[in-house]
């Protein structure tokens, strides 16, 4: 029975050997077809992409020597500027009443300052004003006589005599933008005079206009220069009141500094029309 069964067994080995063989031969075997690339997922698929961190590795050990050095150094000077804002924020963080911390000393050092700076332009507006009115009397007094206020027939002007009043008034206009700024109280005082100089110009240039005008045009010219007088000294009737209140408030009482548009004029502000006791704003 012992030897039937060995019998059996030898007699069995070389057979699988050989089917082992047959198989070998009639087709690849089962590692090579493993290692086939078309027979893992079906014909024509494509081979899986690696994984993004061995991709990663491979194209920074691609790189030559000198780029693998800049993009090392420019991981680090990011890594450096992150660490920088977050030690910065913990600091802020952590000590808030230093950055908020206000000098008394020095507030009230800035708030005398610009006290001091206001009581100087104060001065300076005063005295600038005064010279623009004296300045402006002959001006307008002449500009009275070319186009008296109580609506009568225009006379024409010397066109050398406008040009003189037109240099003078553009010379003043220069030095009232020179006038240093300030506070909004002064700025007032400041551009107002300065818009009623630059209306005086106007209205002078329409004189200048109406003088060298058909016969037809010139009535509408000298309006037109009447309208921009008025608008200059209701301009001007602003600032000078902005100016009472600074200077009453300033300690340095009444300033009045109308502009007295003829001869006789009450210095009010206004235009006073001779013989009338009224007001033709």
């Amino acid at each position: 029975m012992a030897q039937r069964t060995g019998a059996r067994t030898s007699s069995a080995r070389p057979a699988a050997r050989d089917a082992r063989a047959s198989r070998g031969t009639g087709g690849p075997t089962r590692s090579a077809a493993r290692s086939r690339p078309d027979d893992r997922g079906g014909a024509g698929r494509p081979e899986p992409r690696p994984p993004a961190r061995v991709r990663a590795r491979r194209w920074f050990v691609g790189l030559d020597p000198w780029r693998r050095a800049l993009v090392v150094l420019g991981a680090l000077a990011v890594v450096a500027v992150v660490a920088a804002a977050v030690v910065a924020l913990t600091r802020d963080a952590g000590e808030p009443a230093e950055g908020l911390a206000v000098d008394p000393a020095r507030v009230a050092e800035l708030e005398a300052a610009e006290e001091a700076r206001d009581a100087e332009n104060l001065v300076a507006s005063i005295d600038h004003a005064q010279h623009l009115q004296t300045e402006l009397v002959p001006v307008l007094h002449g500009l009275h006589a070319v186009l008296p206020v109580d609506g009568s027939t225009a006379v024409p002007a010397d066109p050398a005599q406008v040009a003189t009043w037109r240099a003078d008034v553009d010379a003043l206009v220069a030095e009232t933008e020179a006038l240093a700024s300030g506070s909004s109280e002064h700025n007032i005082v400041r551009n107002g005079m300065l818009t009623s100089l630059e209306l005086v110009g106007d209205a002078l240039d329409a004189v200048a206009l109406a003088a060298d005008a058909a016969p037809e045009a010139a009535p509408d010219l000298y309006a037109l220069a009447g309208e921009l007088r008025t608008r200059a000294v209701d301009t001007w009737g602003l600032a000078a009141v902005q100016l009472d209140l600074r200077a009453t408030a300033g300690g340095q009482g009444h300033v009045h500094v109308f502009l007295p548009v003829h001869p006789g004029d009450s210095l009010d502000g206004g235009l006073d029309v001779p013989g009338e006791d009224s007001h033709d704003h």
